[in-house]
């Protein structure tokens, strides 16, 4: 289903085919390709599409489309008792991540910082990165070591040890949360983010509210991706680097900290268990599951 904007339908055939050919059977939102601007449909119409997939025997797992905009639009139209009451996969990021952090606080429902349909699987990517999400969301036991190779090129910039739930998404959606109901409790959480089209400049912001919230006081530690943008080379030469503003905010918490870590918008994104306990060790640069993330049927 597609509860923010809507994918190209020719490339959004060429993901669900690849989907597909892991041997999955598809089951497709009534709505999925309606247009309403910048969404795909009209908010009451994708929150009636998520409650049918939550709500359907049938349906094991709910995989979206894309990010984009709108998914927070939905929270006034959804029956948290509902998705409580039939938990089950929730894969997506960007966008997603509204989503994903109001099932975990309101539902207490982990969900999957994964791939998508046109974002992803219609890209052909690399394997590593399907078999790991698959490994995930389908062995009811825990997923063990992330052995990725491309984790080994992320930068330390504070060693040690962290242990807690893995809580966090794409930072700019995590800061929206602020003030809300839906804020994620970061207290002992091993806090992951990344983003895309935004500056340093603008990332800072948005660490810089969390900080002034408190919400980063007590996290366990930083497990942070790729923030890549484009702006001329002048413009570029204004900013801090991102490495310095991490450096700057977050490594006086003294918390392990370590950042280039391909989630999210990546081209073969790394899949992260929203509320399992994971472990981070910053020195290895090594991502260890804790808990299974699903259980038997």
């Amino acid at each position: 289903m597609a509860p923010a904007s809507p994918g190209a339908r020719d490339v959004f055939e060429r993901g669900i085919a690849a989907v597909e050919s892991y041997g999955f059977r598809t089951v497709l939102g009534k709505h999925l390709f309606d247009r309403y601007g910048h969404l795909a449909g009209r908010d009451e119409d994708r929150a009636a599409d998520l409650h049918e997939m939550f709500a359907r025997d049938d349906v094991d797992a709910i995989l979206c489309v894309r990010g984009g905009s709108g998914s927070i639009r939905l929270f006034r139209h959804l029956d948290w008792d509902l998705i409580a009451a039939h938990p089950k996969p929730f894969l997506g990021y960007s966008d997603i991540t509204s989503l994903e952090l109001a099932f975990l606080k309101k539902c207490g429902m982990p969900t999957f910082f994964a791939p998508m349909v046109t974002s992803d699987f219609a890209h052909d990517p690399w394997p590593h990165c399907i078999d790991l999400l698959w490994r995930m969301i389908c062995r009811p036991e825990p997923a063990g070591e992330i052995t990725d190779p491309r984790c080994f090129d992320a930068t330390t910039l504070v060693g040690g040890i962290a242990e807690g739930p893995c809580v966090g998404g794409t930072l700019a959606l995590v800061a929206a949360t602020l003030g809300t109901p839906f804020a994620p409790d970061l207290e002992g959480a091993v806090f992951f983010f990344e983003d895309v089209h935004e500056s340093p400049a603008r990332m800072e912001r948005y660490l810089t509210q969390l900080l002034l919230t408190g919400k980063l006081d007590h996290v366990a530690g930083f497990l942070i991706g790729n923030a890549p943008y484009e702006d001329t080379d002048e413009e570029r030469a204004r900013y801090l680097s991102i490495e310095q503003v991490y450096a700057d905010l977050l490594a006086p918490l003294g918390k392990p900290l370590v950042y280039g870590w391909p989630h999210g918008h990546d081209p073969s994104p790394v899949t992260l268990p929203m509320g399992i306990s994971i472990r981070l060790d910053a020195d290895r640069k090594s991502v260890t599951v804790l808990e299974a993330a699903v259980r038997a049927s």
